[in-house]
């Protein structure tokens, strides 16, 4: 495992602590924690994670498999239109503290992860240290710089 696949690994586990204390925070319903949960969350996965992956990381696979149009790639970008769309519909249950709902999304949305984080993990990342230049490491810098500028 390269160090490009241990970043990106570590940072899905990262996001899903943070959207787990989400949840934690609905059902004790301590709703201003968990708007603030899910804003630290939502930052981390839609500006930073996946916008490496998709400035960065797909683009690098689809030059070394042969395309933009790459099935791998086209599959995990509407992974991505789809999950955004459940953050902002959870960020709505929260709003209006509707735990049932948020619990709902929140099954969903983890479902939807785990799957889509299984075939990041076992069939784009181990791929790209080869096809990165400088084999992840300025992937790797702005995961953390990401990381770091996350509201608290």
């Amino acid at each position: 495992m390269g160090a490009i696949d241990q970043a990106m690994q570590s940072d899905h586990e990262r996001l899903d602590r943070i959207l787990a204390a989400t949840a934690q925070a609905v059902e004790a319903g301590r709703w201003q924690e968990a708007r603030e949960a899910l804003a630290k969350f939502r930052h981390g996965i839609e500006e930073g994670h996946m916008v490496v992956e998709e400035q960065a990381l797909f683009p690098a696979f689809e030059g070394r498999e042969g395309g933009s149009e790459h099935p791998l790639t086209a599959l995990l970008r509407k992974g991505h239109q789809d999950l955004r769309i459940f953050f902002a519909e959870m960020a709505e249950a929260i709003a209006a503290e509707d735990a049932e709902e948020f619990g709902d999304l929140y099954s969903t949305v983890q479902i939807i992860l785990q799957q889509h984080d299984a075939k990041e993990e076992s069939e784009l990342y181990p791929f790209l240290a080869e096809a990165l230049a400088d084999h992840g490491a300025a992937v790797t810098e702005q995961m953390e710089r990401a990381a770091r500028e996350e509201p608290e």
